[in-house]
């Protein structure tokens, strides 16, 4: 007998935990049969994920930590800025899915299993959904399963990877203050590429260090470990312990991945191309988007094609193609943006709400002749794929 579902969601990672927030949280799904297939339910990896958002919110009881203070270095200047609007906030994946499949607990309509993906095929009527030990149909499929290397020769446009390895660290003595978060520190030897860290202390003695660049090719792992200590060690930090690190790779890309979907598998998160393209934030577009998406089923209107691009997208693919050809530069372009501007306009511009005054300042910031060459060089792109 076929196991039948209204909704199938593929990946229970961010845009997955979101969309299924979501769902909860409608009453339209309430006579909807909802599926969630994850590969590992205990998130063993237990994923950080920040961003900057209004004070109050409705992921206030899952972040772990927060921060008011935030600080931007390079090695010619530092900003502190106390945030008057904004937050900086840390999730872990492990807490984010704990709260959410709760509410899932009493809902006799959901059904939440592990298993590895293998398949989605789709037809006139549904999408086969086949998994290493069980086999589903879809009226409709979320799907957020992204491997990068499988649509590399189909991107035409600047990819960049935002690649990083972070290090949550215990200090023997009070060392960091954890009021303050430094969201980017440039003062790095660059290496003809863009390289900076995060530090992000949790408490007085713990703090997650992250080393992220944005480049055209990845390191050697032990490249990531050898920077990592000698971060640590720069910043005056003798004896410490390495309680966890994580990895990843992310897309920096304006591809039109909204194309590659169908009429019944939608891709979501970065998948769908949800991640911010010039600088790799994803978390609070994946909220937007979800929004978009959920609006449109509830007005049965066809999601197919739906495009959320702004015209932060041209910002997007003109700041990208600039770094990708010259990406050195991103300690200069960061530093200028920071040095010149209020930091919380520029939360505003990176969240794509900001108002053309605002973006027309931002811009003005950085080398005009480079962006202005950049523009004109990409107009048949921005033409055919905006």
């Amino acid at each position: 007998m076929k196991k039948k579902f209204d909704y199938i969601i593929c990946g229970a990672g961010l845009s997955g935990l979101i969309m299924l927030n979501k769902i909860l949280n409608e009453p339209i799904f309430d006579d909807k049969k909802i599926l969630v297939i994850e590969k590992d339910l205990s998130h063993k990896k237990n994923k950080t994920w920040c961003f900057w958002e209004k004070k109050q919110t409705n992921w206030d009881n899952v972040a772990i930590k927060s921060w008011n203070n935030i600080i931007f270095k390079t090695s010619d200047f530092q900003k502190e800025v106390e945030l008057e609007k904004y937050c900086y906030k840390m999730i872990k994946s492990k807490s984010l899915f704990t709260e959410i499949i709760k509410k899932v607990q009493n809902k006799n309509n959901f059904t939440i299993v592990e298993d590895d993906i293998l398949e989605l095929t789709e037809s006139n009527n549904d999408v086969y959904v086949k998994t290493k030990h069980n086999e589903y149909y879809g009226q409709t499929v979320f799907s957020s399963i992204f491997d990068i290397n499988k649509i590399k020769d189909k991107i035409k446009l600047p990819l960049l990877l935002q690649h990083f390895k972070g290090w949550t660290i215990k200090t023997e003595d009070f060392f960091f203050n954890d009021k303050k978060a430094t969201i980017m520190d440039f003062s790095i030897e660059q290496k003809n590429e863009t390289r900076f860290f995060y530090v992000l202390p949790i408490n007085k003695k713990e703090a997650l260090i992250e080393f992220t660049l944005f480049s055209k090719n990845i390191l050697e792992k032990e490249e990531y470990n050898q920077e990592l200590k000698k971060y640590i060690s720069s910043i005056g930090i003798k004896k410490y312990e390495v309680t966890t690190e994580e990895s990843g790779i992310i897309p920096m890309t304006c591809h039109s991945f909204e194309n590659s979907n169908s009429k019944r598998i939608i891709k979501i998160g970065t998948a769908g191309g949800w991640t911010k393209p010039s600088s790799g934030y994803t978390f609070k577009f994946v909220e937007k988007n979800i929004d978009k998406l959920i609006s449109l089923i509830k007005n049965d209107k066809k999601i197919k094609r739906t495009k959320f691009k702004t015209r932060h997208w041209i910002y997007d693919l003109i700041f990208l193609d600039v770094l990708y050809h010259n990406n050195e530069m991103g300690k200069k372009l960061f530093g200028e943006m920071f040095s010149k501007n209020k930091t919380e306009c520029i939360f505003k511009f990176l969240d794509n709400e900001s108002s053309l005054f605002e973006d027309f300042k931002i811009f003005t910031s950085f080398p005009k002749s480079i962006f202005i060459k950049s523009l004109i060089k990409n107009l048949g792109k921005i033409i055919s794929n905006y």
